[in-house]
């Protein structure tokens, strides 16, 4: 492993001038247009590397981490405040995430990341490890900064598979983001690998660092890594065979629960910031009903049965979702409850015990509520009693 560290921090000066890597602060949205998913030619995912959980600078020429305690394992980090810790999957940790940025992406961008992570993760509690990659507009600092990630990892683990882990013509890590733009979560929790990880991908457009909504988009996807964080089944990177990950988080390639539970909570938290309006949420509740319901209620698949590639905006309508369970039965039952028993009694089980109803019994529930005339949906976010008055 000294070895191998070695490599890594030689390998982060000598690219230094293409990217940056941070971690001082302590908390991070999504794109309504990315799914989170383990697989790696998927969507994004966070991830945090061993011997690198204190922060480095925002400086792009900067990175060295702190090294990793007696150097043991790359889990092994040393806290803020001087202390030693051994990072572990599913448990709150002192390990800040570690960062990086193209070449073409200002220090502004990257602190701005950082600084809505830090509001997730104080929220939601600090999970890792996490690696952040925030992906401008060029194609050739994505290339560059692929090799850094590849780098990197073959550096952390010795089981890294350059050949399928690194990117290539069929899987394209980041530079397909200065295209495509949108934000991702990706899960590396693998029977392949030693060093788990989760890695939230940023990109400068849809939404770019720029518009307001990049901020609730970047708690978005930490919601996906405090989601990721309850689950500690491993998947074999092989998009042919099935992960239990998959069924805890809704169902596979069913995006209901997931990303309608990710964006609800991100939009929730963003409402209650300095500044941000006090119809806030009630605003962007609204919109998302106009621009979902009528589309739903047409068609008869049932919600958790609806696919990415839906006709349907099912994350709008799956916030929906969430927001009537959160009314019902609060949202400590879905943040601490649901999530704390996820992975022992898995998926329905776990619904069950937290929200008194069966899944069948409560998406059956909730047709009947979003069948309802807009104006009696709404009725769930009263406007703000100052506004009305």
């Amino acid at each position: 492993m000294k070895n191998y560290l070695a490599v890594l921090i030689c390998m982060i000066f000598l690219l230094g001038s293409l990217s940056g890597c941070i971690g001082n602060d302590e908390s991070m949205e999504s794109s309504t247009d990315e799914s989170d998913d383990s697989s790696p030619t998927d969507s994004g995912s966070n991830t945090d590397s061993g011997s690198n959980n204190t922060t480095g600078t925002t400086d792009t020429t900067n990175s060295t981490d702190s090294p990793p305690v007696e150097d043991d394992s790359p889990y092994d980090v040393i806290c803020p405040d001087g202390t030693n810790e051994t990072i572990q999957w599913g448990n709150v940790t002192c390990a800040t995430p570690v960062a990086f940025k193209a070449a073409d992406v200002s220090n502004e961008t990257l602190n701005l990341t950082l600084e809505w992570y830090n509001i997730a993760s104080a929220e939601w509690g600090n999970f890792g490890p996490v690696e952040i990659y925030v992906i401008g507009n060029d194609v050739d600092a994505a290339k560059d900064l692929e090799n850094v990630f590849c780098e990197r990892h073959k550096a952390l683990d010795e089981n890294w598979n350059e050949e399928w882990d690194c990117a290539n013509e069929n899987y394209e890590i980041f530079t397909r983001y200065t295209e495509d733009g949108g934000a991702a979560i990706s899960t590396f929790k693998r029977t392949y690998i030693e060093y788990d990880f989760m890695m939230m991908i940023m990109s400068a457009k849809y939404p770019g660092p720029e518009e307001d909504d990049y901020k609730p988009v970047t708690l978005h996807e930490y919601f996906h890594i405090y989601q990721h964080s309850h689950i500690n089944d491993e998947c074999t990177g092989d998009s042919r065979d099935s992960c239990e990950r998959d069924a805890k988080m809704g169902g596979e390639g069913k995006p209901w629960f997931a990303e309608g539970g990710a964006e609800f909570m991100a939009q929730s938290l963003y409402s209650e910031q300095d500044g941000v309006g006090e119809n806030y949420l009630r605003e962007v509740m609204q919109r998302k009903l106009e621009m979902s319901q009528d589309g739903y209620n047409a068609q008869d698949v049932p919600l958790d049965q609806l696919g990415y590639d839906s006709q349907v905006n099912v994350y709008d309508v799956g916030s929906w979702f969430v927001a009537y369970l959160i009314h019902h039965e609060g949202e400590d039952a879905f943040v601490n409850g649901f999530y704390g028993d996820l992975d022992e009694l898995g998926f329905d089980a776990a619904f069950e015990k937290n929200f008194n109803a069966t899944k069948s019994e409560y998406l059956a529930e909730f047709e009947t509520f979003y069948s309802q005339p807009a104006e009696d949906v709404m009725a769930l976010f009263p406007e703000a009693s100052s506004t009305a008055e």
